[in-house]
């Protein structure tokens, strides 16, 4: 049986992953939209969706990469 404690951190694993790849997926989504519109570049929506995609993986990729030497 599944204590209250336990479940409350998934929760907030849950929620520390969601904002980590939001966080990071928007972040660097702003600043490659500002880059190319200070440089007049016309890109697709999906362009800035697969770098919004990307770009949050790969900050999940690096929180567990961090964690993971921070743990060993």
């Amino acid at each position: 049986m599944l204590s209250s404690a336990d479940l409350h951190l998934e929760r907030a694993l849950f929620f520390a992953v969601l904002i980590i790849f939001f966080g990071a997926g928007i972040i660097c989504t702003l600043i490659i939209l500002i880059i190319h519109s200070l440089r007049k570049k016309n890109k697709t929506a999906r362009y800035y969706f697969l770098s919004f995609l990307l770009s949050g993986v790969m900050g999940l990729v690096l929180a567990a990469f961090y964690l993971c030497m921070i743990l060993s």
